[in-house]
């Protein structure tokens, strides 16, 4: 049994999603390049100090505000148009770097942080990202994880359609571990919560994927540190795996990206990061975290598609299409699905708007 500290670096930035949601319209302020996290307790203290009127002004316009995407309450204006504030930061808990358009009134998505507001990585983020990488060295390099591929495919669900996602996914992984024990009793033994960061070590960024979100992250250059135990398993053996997925992984992508004119800087962004990952040493090892991860780095997707690929497998091609189909295909505004061909899957990435930086990335690599 091995137990290993290792540092965590972030190279993109990493959002783990808490599901709270901040409203711009009484959470916070955007400015420029700055985000003001508002301390909506004393700010409505100043409200009520200046009179009942503020009061029902400020609670009709967080209300219209939430029901209306087009609301023209602005709660800065509010604040300091009607003197309740001299400064925002009279009422600012923190403020932290802000990517994006700050006229626009979105939402932020928040993410996991403790009860003071430090982010960290849950350990069982870690472990569910490390857990898929083991499940799909073992179905690239078994000629039962073959066997597995065809029969998941070749099955289907309720009323003769294909499974859904979930499903496939759960086949797989109680496969993997009643055979192999991979996951469950050898291998991963123990993945540690991270230690926190600084409250500030935050970033707010605009994204972009079919519409507009925006996203409470993790800036890129952040470090922590965590303890995994490893049972008959090296870190440098698990590192060698990780590396290996998240190599094919990003050749998958520059398959379907690279006639994309509108991508270029995403692209590029994805050259530098397989760079790193290739000239990696043995006790480091790339990966990608959280949301925005994409189909092929959230899931065992790239060893099934690099199978069904092959020369004689058009059937099981022609299902794994209709899986993908099933699951993901959307209708238009006219009520027409949109099919998808599985070599353009999928067309839709998650990246910083301004940049077009890939979101989740880190750097993993052993303290000792």
């Amino acid at each position: 049994m091995e137990k290993v500290k290792l540092r965590i670096t972030t190279i993109t930035p990493v959002t783990i999603g808490s599901g709270k949601e901040l409203s711009p319209y009484a959470d916070y302020i955007a400015e420029k390049d700055k985000i003001y996290f508002i301390d909506t307790k004393k700010s409505i203290d100043k409200i009520m100090a200046k009179g009942d009127k503020y009061l029902e002004n400020y609670i009709s316009g967080i209300a219209n505000g939430m029901d209306n995407n087009r609301s023209t309450f602005d709660l800065k204006n509010f604040l300091l148009r009607n003197k309740i504030l001299q400064d925002i930061d009279e009422v600012s808990s923190i403020n932290c770097s802000f990517v994006g358009d700050s006229k626009s009134n979105y939402p932020i998505k928040g993410m996991l942080q403790s009860a003071l507001g430090e982010p960290y990585f849950p350990g069982s983020t870690i472990k569910g990202a490390l857990k898929t990488v083991l499940m799909y060295n073992w179905l690239k390099n078994n000629n039962q994880g073959n066997k597995l591929i065809e029969d998941v495919l070749t099955k289907t669900g309720n009323r003769d359609r294909p499974l859904n996602f979930d499903s496939l996914e759960k086949k797989f992984e109680t496969f993997v571990d009643r055979e192999n024990r991979l996951i469950r009793k050898n291998t991963i033994q123990q993945v540690t919560d991270s230690t926190f960061l600084k409250p500030e070590s935050k970033v707010v960024v605009d994204c972009y994927r079919k519409m507009p979100i925006r996203l409470e992250c993790i800036p890129k250059g952040e470090t922590a540190e965590f303890e995994l135990v490893l049972d008959k398993f090296k870190w440098e053996e698990l590192a060698m795996q990780i590396n290996e997925y998240v190599k094919d992984s990003i050749n998958r992508e520059f398959e379907i990206i690279k006639e994309q004119d509108d991508l270029i800087a995403y692209y590029n962004n994805l050259v530098d990061i397989e760079e790193e990952v290739t000239k990696a040493k043995s006790n480091v090892a790339y990966l990608r975290l959280g949301f925005g991860k994409g189909y092929y780095l959230n899931s065992l997707g790239i060893a099934i598609y690099d199978y069904v690929m092959q020369d004689g497998k058009e059937e099981l091609r022609d299902k794994y299409e209709k899986f993908i189909n099933t699951n993901f295909a959307r209708k238009n505004k006219y009520g027409i699905i949109q099919e998808i061909e599985l070599e353009e899957f999928p067309k839709t990435r998650l990246n910083v708007s301004n940049t077009q930086e890939p979101l989740g990335w880190v750097k993993i690599e052993k303290v000792y």
